[in-house]
């Protein structure tokens, strides 16, 4: 299907209840009139994957919406100013099978030669099934002899035959400038709508043949149906949860706490598979549905009578249906917000949905693996889990080999105190409890928060034993070092494994134990004033804000005594990832904390392990040896520790650092003496203590 839009972004509304009312598998737009500072997230539509090639200049422009059922992804993209957009996406069809489509715009400007270009681009592609759709302004009612030659050696057929653009006055008075090109036209059948976008038709073709379907998207989750709160905590009370005191091994007192739990909890909140629906317009009514097909009868109705009363009646239904879409969205929308004004979470669960954001944790149909690609599921998964568990590794052999485990000089090091782990309380545990986020997910435990925090007053007590064995023990329960792992597509081709996003959720009793480990390290490190002046990430008291406050007074004040700055902002790539345990547990004793504490983080970091979880399949468990582990509670503050004594390698230049990003800033009378005062000597320095 395709569109002369004329400027997507203000039409977005109606381009989505297109979509909704046709249903397409694939919707070109010409004439996006996109600028690059427009997101996809602010034109894209639920259930398809938006591919853009934006003119340069003002005006022009082609999107192509794919089903994100369909594997597609982008093969060339090209924009010539003052000639042509070109993009062409590659969708798979099956194992052995694929189609090729191209959207064009080529403005009636444009020179001869622009032509020649886009039959040169689009010549290497024509080996297999081909499908061209677009605005080429050539009039193909009257198709140019020159035009015509060139289809005829690419073997491209036109399939469209009635007018795309009518003359406003009479519709029987119109041009086919519109088009859509293939080298397979049997394989077609194609037909021309009006459309409420612009002033140009909709042009559609159906392809014969049986229809790509994807298998549905199969969860599992825990019924609720016959699930009694009061019934589940009596038969809770009833384990002999004492018992727990008197096991000596972390792992046997977390085996037996977990048994007992998901026994009863398997008797109570069984799993059962559910179906998961694709996103859709809710605000797109059954009236407006109406409205739409009454619409589109006038206008075949006012197209063969040629009647300007036939023609007048359309024209006012037309501005009915453009009316009631943006004002059906607008007061969903309203009264959605108004209901939610009182709670944050349903609040934000309505903005997410308007940001079009890809949320789906659905595996691609295909992943490119080397120079090979692959359509089956569990080496998609299997892939998954290696290419993330090896993000630290990659980056770590591309960088030179240096041992910062040694601590900085003793004048610049703080005398601490030294630290030890105190027993947890049960009134902390409780309140941990209590505070769950019952709409998050389990880990690979299956204890769900929802069930925890219900049971908070029951399991408080045990819980409390397990974490406080775990400090005697030096000892984690290996359950806790496994990080269930969902791929995340942020957007580009999805075939290549580096635009997934890897999204780690830990079994949630490591997080509340983590929590309280996290409350005993920081209070030691920040009574001590350990953490530099310069690092305002995961502190108390500081944030962007105040960094952002205090580089900017520091350059006011350079530039208030005449002085240029200079600075070099840096960006550690995959830095949590990278993180070596050997240096950070260097610097953990460093600090002061005992053989003991040392000994629990040593256990902490050792054979954690990470599996991908999609679409109910379970990768195999990979070992992860460097990095803070994702998602973790501790992780941001383990790094802080590890990235701290940065600021001592700046040397004469100011540095402030947000976590792993870094600025390096120096100020003098005049510009070179800014630049090379310090900067020349303190990056490196920075560089290599940041490696």
């Amino acid at each position: 299907m395709h569109v002369n839009i004329r400027s997507l972004l203000p039409k977005c509304v109606l381009l989505t209840a297109l979509a909704h009312s046709a249903n397409p598998d694939v919707l070109a737009v010409s004439e996006s009139w996109l600028r690059k500072a427009t997101k996809n997230s602010e034109i894209s539509i639920p259930n398809y994957n938006i591919f853009r090639q934006d003119r340069t200049a003002k005006g022009g422009g082609v999107a192509v919406y794919c089903r994100d059922s369909l594997q597609s992804n982008v093969i060339l993209s090209r924009s010539i100013p003052k000639q042509f957009e070109l993009l062409i996406l590659k969708i798979t069809l099956s194992r052995n099978k694929s189609l090729t489509v191209a959207a064009c715009y080529r403005p009636p400007s444009a020179p001869s030669c622009a032509l020649d270009t886009i039959c040169e681009l689009i010549a290497p592609h024509l080996a297999s099934e081909f499908v061209l759709l677009g605005d080429l302004n050539w009039d193909m009612l009257n198709t140019p002899a020159v035009l015509q030659s060139k289809l005829d050696a690419l073997n491209l057929t036109q399939i469209i035959k009635e007018p795309t653009r009518y003359n406003p006055n009479s519709v029987n008075k119109g041009t086919l400038i519109d088009v859509i090109l293939t080298n397979w036209p049997s394989k077609y059948t194609s037909a021309v709508y009006n459309q409420d976008l612009s002033d140009h038709c909709l042009i559609a073709c159906i392809r014969y043949g049986a229809a790509v379907k994807r298998p549905p998207l199969i969860t599992v989750k825990r019924s609720l149906k016959h699930f009694c709160e009061q019934a589940f905590l009596i038969d809770l009370a009833r384990v002999s949860w004492k018992d727990i005191d008197l096991i000596p091994s972390v792992e046997d007192a977390w085996s037996f706490f977990k048994s007992n739990f998901l026994t009863i909890l398997d008797k109570h909140a069984p799993f059962k598979k559910c179906r998961t629906k694709n996103r859709y317009s809710p605000w797109f009514t059954p009236d407006l549905t109406a409205l739409d097909q009454h619409k589109n009868i006038l206008w075949r109705t006012a197209l063969t009578s040629n009647s300007p009363r036939d023609m007048q009646l359309f024209r006012e239904v037309r501005n009915q249906y453009t009316q009631s879409v943006r004002k059906a969205k607008a007061n969903f929308f309203r009264q959605k917000f108004a209901s939610c004004s009182s709670n944050s979470k349903k609040f934000w669960d309505t903005v997410k949905p308007m940001e079009n954001k890809s949320t789906s944790s659905q595996l691609p149909t295909a992943l490119r693996l080397g120079n090979m690609v692959t359509t089956d599921k569990s080496m998609i998964i299997e892939n998954f889990n290696k290419h993330f568990s090896t993000a630290g590794h990659a980056f770590r052999l591309a960088t030179p080999t240096s041992d910062n485990s040694s601590p900085p000089p003793a004048a610049t090091r703080p005398s601490l105190s030294r630290f030890s782990f105190t027993q947890i309380q049960i009134a902390d545990v409780l309140k941990e409890l209590q505070n769950l986020d019952p709409y998050k997910s389990a880990g690979l435990d299956n204890l769900d928060p929802l069930f925890l925090k219900l049971s908070a007053a029951i399991v408080a007590t045990p819980i409390t034993s397990l974490f406080n064995l775990s400090f005697i023990s030096s000892e984690i329960p290996k359950d806790w070092k496994a990080a269930a792992v969902i791929p995340l597509f942020k957007g580009g081709d999805t075939l290549d494994p580096n635009c997934y996003r890897p999204i780690s959720i830990l079994p949630c009793l490591s997080k509340v134990f983590e929590s309280q480990v996290n409350k005993q390290v920081t209070d030691h490190l920040e009574s001590h004033r350990t953490f530099s002046a310069v690092q305002s990430g995961f502190r108390a008291g500081h944030g962007c804000t105040s960094a952002t406050l205090k580089v900017l007074n520091d350059i006011i004040t350079a530039i208030d005594k005449r002085q240029y700055c200079a600075a070099v902002f840096i960006d550690l790539a995959k830095a949590f990832d990278s993180v070596n345990h050997r240096i950070l547990i260097g610097r953990l004793s460093s600090l002061g904390f005992s053989d003991d504490c040392l000994a629990w983080f040593t256990n902490y970091f050792a054979d954690r392990v990470q599996c991908v979880k999609s679409e109910g399949m379970l990768s195999g468990p990979l070992a992860v040896s460097m990095g803070v582990p994702q998602g973790s509670i501790l992780g941001p503050t383990l790094f802080s520790v590890y990235i701290n004594d940065v600021s001592h390698a700046a040397g004469d230049s100011l540095i402030h650092l947000y976590a792993d990003d870094t600025i390096l800033y120096t100020s003098g009378l005049c510009y070179l003496t800014s630049k090379r005062a310090s900067m020349p000597y303190s990056t490196p320095s920075v560089a290599s203590n940041c490696s």
